[in-house]
């Protein structure tokens, strides 16, 4: 292994999906980029199913061939069963496009891929190298100029300087949480994430051309909802998504064990597909076979600014109802690379490519965080509850149908239904998305702040959801209008750069609008 040099041009905290992408973009523009990553990779990490437009970036990075090839389980698209009286309603990745098929994956394989593909791109990597320190200018006590590391390999520390830094650290953040202290937590969806991997269950859609695609349920006391993944290793991921006001109560008196599978109790079809499966072993390999952890959603008001860009989950996370996780920490450290490559091209100055990169991310996460938003509104309001359909309708397939360029990334990366390239088509689409949210959210709920729900099911607090949702387009109203057209980022460098570019006439910087918002 090389050693960590003392200078760098970008450096990279963090070497999951957000950073390995982030530096492989810059890398292949001949920039000096180094990643120092705190875990040993290969290293476990949840979040198994994944979105079509994962596909396109890794296109972007010549690693799609490379991901496609490795054999993880082809995802078709996805069902969601949002109300045990209806069927389940499923998004169709591929009946108009068949490239448009997700994967779901092998976090520990799928992760160490991205990695490894960033130093073949020429990023130094170095794994089980914790950044333990920023230290920041003495002319301005806000700009980051170095980073102290220590090495778990043979103990060593040293510091590296930078012109740009990268925070992709994940959710234990860094600058956000550390340093900047701005990060939100999004009370509505304080939630706790349970799970476990069986050998032995049935696929959903098996021997179908539904098969490989995950399967969402709500569980019938309006507290969560599940998740059954079939992953590449021969095991079906099954989690139990549970707001944390309800995870005390529903433990008391109970092992983790017999906590995880009491909520099988609360559902209607999970249980026929686990069947006759048998739980394994822990993956980390210690410890028990049920796994539990803090699910916050959040986000940090500072994302970008001088020569700093936060990425992925150091900069937001959403609840993984719709699996949006990788598809964010792309977005995002695609516009947190192309802004610094644009300022090093001379092609923007440092305050309007940081300002890209804010509009980039912040667009992204608010679109899924509303369709995320009306899901649980959905779910939480019971059987009576008719928010994703109209009264006449016993299915949520219109709904689905309506919403599926943002569940599916795709409005993200200009991708139309008859991938023509049609970019007209394609802002119609994610426009119609976006006027049926709102309209979701438009009004204040009636009545009083925990709805009442006939079903005999928990009272949800519906309340909190409008809330949250509410302030969340009021705090990023500047965005708004952005929030309705596409993005195009799969062709993001030219136009970014078009949108960022110095005036010939002085030093001024054109004013920026997202890639594909209208001049």
């Amino acid at each position: 292994m090389s050693s960590i040099p003392t200078k760098t041009t970008v450096l990279v905290v963090g070497g999951g999906p957000a950073g390995s992408y982030a530096a492989s973009v810059l890398a292949r523009r001949q920039i000096n980029v180094v990643v120092l990553e705190a875990a040993k990779f290969p290293r476990y990490h949840i979040g198994e199913s994944l979105l079509a437009s994962t596909n396109y970036f890794l296109k972007y990075i010549d690693a799609r061939e490379k991901v496609l090839s490795h054999g993880f389980i082809r995802k078709p698209g996805g069902a969601f069963k949002l109300r045990k009286d209806f069927p389940a309603a499923y998004t169709n990745f591929v009946d108009h496009n068949t490239g448009n098929h997700a994967l779901n994956v092998n976090c520990a394989e799928y992760d160490d891929i991205l990695f490894r593909h960033a130093g073949e791109q020429g990023a130094r990597i170095f794994d089980e190298h914790k950044v333990t320190q920023l230290n920041f200018s003495e002319q301005d006590p806000t700009h980051p100029v170095s980073a102290e590391w220590e090495s778990k390999v043979n103990n060593a520390k040293g510091t590296i300087h930078f012109d740009y830094l990268i925070d992709a650290a994940g959710r234990q953040g860094l600058l956000s949480t550390k340093y900047h202290k701005d990060r939100e937590y999004i009370k509505s969806l304080k939630n706790s994430a349970i799970w476990a991997y069986w050998k032995g269950s049935k696929l959903y859609g098996e021997g179908t051309e539904r098969s490989g695609a995950p399967f969402i349920e709500e569980l019938h006391d309006n507290t969560g909802w599940c998740w059954y993944i079939p992953i590449n290793d021969n095991t079906i991921s099954i989690g139990f998504v549970v707001h944390e006001e309800f995870v005390k109560e529903k433990r008391a008196g109970k092992t983790l064990v017999e906590f995880y599978m009491s909520q099988f109790d609360l559902l209607t079809d999970a249980p026929k597909y686990r069947a006759e499966g048998t739980m394994v072993p822990n993956k980390e390999g210690s410890g028990s076979p049920v796994y539990i952890a803090s699910d916050y959603s959040y986000s940090a008001e500072d994302v970008g600014r001088l020569n700093y860009r936060l990425v992925g989950d150091s900069a937001a996370f959403i609840d993984p109802f719709f699996s949006s996780g990788v598809h964010l920490a792309f977005v995002g450290s695609l516009s947190a690379a192309i802004s610094i490559i644009s300022i090093i091209d001379g092609k923007a100055d440092e305050e309007s490519a940081a300002a890209f990169h804010n509009a980039e991310l912040k667009v992204a996460f608010t679109r899924f965080f509303m369709v995320v938003m009306a899901g649980y509104k959905q779910m939480r309001g019971g059987l009576k509850a008719d928010v994703l359909n109209d009264l006449d309708e016993k299915s949520f397939d219109r709904a689905f149908d309506i919403i599926r360029p943002v569940i599916q990334g795709t409005g993200d990366i200009g991708v139309d239904k008859s991938s023509t390239g049609n970019v007209e088509l394609s802002e119609k689409e994610v426009r119609g998305t976006m006027d049926f949210i709102f309209r979701l959210f438009s009004h204040p709920p009636p009545g009083s702040k925990v709805a009442e729900l006939e079903d005999g099911g928990i009272h949800g607090n519906v309340h909190d959801l409008d809330s949250d949702a509410r302030a969340r387009l009021k705090t990023f109203s500047q965005y708004v209008p952005h929030l309705m057209g596409h993005d195009g980022v799969m062709h993001i460098l030219d136009a970014a750069q078009e949108k960022m570019r110095l005036s010939v006439n002085g030093p001024t910087a054109t004013k920026l609008k997202p890639v594909g918002a209208s001049a």
